[in-house]
Formats: C-alpha cells, sequence, structure tokens
C-alpha cells in the first residue's frame, strides 16, 4: 500500500522527494518574502527582503530546472500546501489584530532566516550528491550556497535593528 505522502509526492527516488520538498518550500518562501517586503515598518528592512525575494525568485527558477534536468519535475499539490501552509502562518498574534507592529517585522524576519537556513541547507545536500547525478552543476551550488549564506547575513543584520525596535518599549 502506498505512503500518504507518495499520493502528494510523485516520483518515489529520494533525491526527487528532496527537491519536490524544496521547490514546495521556495513557494511559500517567495510568498512570505514579497508579502512581507511591502509591510516592513522600517523602508531599509523592507528593501533588503525585497532583494531578496527577487534571488529567490530566480533561485526557484534554477531549482525547477535543476528537477527537470534530474528527470523528476514538481509536485504541484505539494506547492500548493506549502504555499496554504505559509498563509495559515499569517494568522499569529503579534500584539495586535487589527495593524502590523513591529512584533510582527520581527516574527516575519525569523521566519525568513528559518526558511533561508533551510534552502542553504538544501543547496548543501545537492552539493553533497553532486558526483552521484551528474545532472547537477558543481559550480552552480556552491554559487547557491554562497547566496544563501549572503542572505543570512543580510537577514541577521535586518533582526537585529527590528529586534531592537520590537523588544524595547
Amino acid at each position: 500500500m502506498p505512503s500518504p505522502i507518495s499520493a502528494i509526492v510523485p516520483g518515489g527516488s529520494p533525491i526527487a522527494h528532496h527537491v519536490h520538498t524544496h521547490l514546495a518550500g521556495s513557494a511559500a518562501g517567495i510568498d512570505l518574502f514579497d508579502r512581507s517586503a511591502d509591510a516592513q515598518l522600517d523602508p531599509e528592512i523592507g528593501n533588503t527582503v525585497r532583494t531578496i525575494h527577487g534571488e529567490l525568485v530566480d533561485e526557484r527558477r534554477r531549482l525547477r530546472r535543476m528537477a527537470d534536468d534530474l528527470g523528476v519535475g514538481e509536485s504541484k499539490a505539494l506547492t500548493l500546501a506549502a504555499q496554504a501552509g505559509e498563509r495559515l502562518g499569517r494568522l499569529k498574534p503579534n500584539g495586535s489584530l487589527t495593524q502590523r507592529t513591529d512584533m510582527t517585522d520581527l516574527v516575519e524576519l525569523e521566519a525568513m532566516r528559518t526558511a533561508v537556513a533551510g534552502k542553504r541547507a538544501g543547496w548543501q545536500a545537492l552539493l553533497s550528491v553532486v558526483d552521484v547525478h551528474p545532472a547537477l552543476d558543481r559550480e552552480e551550488l556552491e554559487d547557491l550556497v554562497a547566496q544563501a549564506e549572503s542572505q543570512q547575513d543580510r537577514l541577521e543584520q535586518a533582526h537585529t535593528q527590528a529586534a531592537a525596535r520590537a523588544l524595547v518599549r
């Protein structure tokens, strides 16, 4: 009997599951960064988030190409489920039910930091099997890991600024 996950994630192979999971996560992450960039109370942080959003859109395009090159495609059902989860995550109390607060910015930046850390780990995992899967490109994956590290640094700085606003009152 097939597992419940196989109904959502076709393809069966470990690398297919890995790529499908990261494609789904990237769709949800792009939604989070897009929405949050325009909503940040600090325009400088909003610009940082918007810049990273653009990088994430490009990274997702590259990951989709990798999925195609590996012959695993994308699980639309898993992607839709991840995007729905991101939308449900918006329903968190952050000090006000009617307006955005400094705490909202802080919590969203924490979610973004977690998302980028997961993405970086995904690139590193693919890099670790680059010799087994000729469809993967070592230089491209190394560049993607480095970009994720840069994103982590920028988000850490933004998070520090947001924490200083949100937690000192």
